[in-house]
């Protein structure tokens, strides 16, 4: 009976780790070049939901911006923000500084000192000092930044939901594998 549970443990300590090296490789580089032009179209056959569709306006050579959610598995439904613009380099040449402000631990989440006002209140999550961010108003309640990072990938810019860096940019990676895979059908 020992060797059978000693057994049982090295399986599932070799199958767990093998499963985060594979994580760890299938990251998307933080600027991918694609020639495909994506539209919302493109995202709705993942599994994403849009809530909300983003007045672009006042956000430069911006075709369109969309808020909204993905299921991940047991992880449950995460947020994006997904902003679509004409070409790969348009959206590096004139979203990427908006990406910058409204992502990671110093984003600007307050709409009287952001860049593009729009849609400000869905990049902000409530925490509250003593349960390290779980969502609620609560007195004492702190705004903190719900994307950690975001990717460019080809037209699109993608602001993913997560506490740190990393788990932004798997969320990221994990949707942008779900638009190839589906596009390839």
């Amino acid at each position: 009976m020992k060797n059978i549970l000693l057994s049982i443990s090295i399986i599932l300590v070799f199958g767990c780790s093998s499963g985060e090296t594979e994580k760890e490789q299938n990251i998307v580089e933080k600027i991918t070049t694609s020639d495909t032009i994506f539209t919302l179209d493109s995202l709705s056959k993942t599994g994403f939901k849009k809530n909300k569709t983003y007045n672009v306006e006042k956000l430069p050579n911006a075709d369109s911006a969309y808020f909204g959610w993905k299921k991940f598995g047991s992880d449950g439904p995460k947020d994006f923000e997904i902003r679509f613009y004409k070409s790969h380099t348009d959206a590096i040449e004139y979203g990427k500084s908006y990406a910058d402000e409204a992502t990671g631990e110093d984003a600007i989440i307050t709409k009287s000192n952001a860049t593009w006002k729009e849609g400000i209140k869905d990049r902000r999550l409530i925490s509250t000092p003593t349960d390290g961010g779980s969502i609620g108003a609560a007195i004492g309640s702190n705004s903190s930044p719900k994307y950690a990072d975001y990717i460019i990938y080809g037209n699109m810019i993608i602001l993913c939901e997560g506490w740190d860096s990393d788990e932004s940019l798997e969320r990221c990676s994990n949707f942008i594998s779900g638009i190839i895979s589906n596009d390839k059908k």
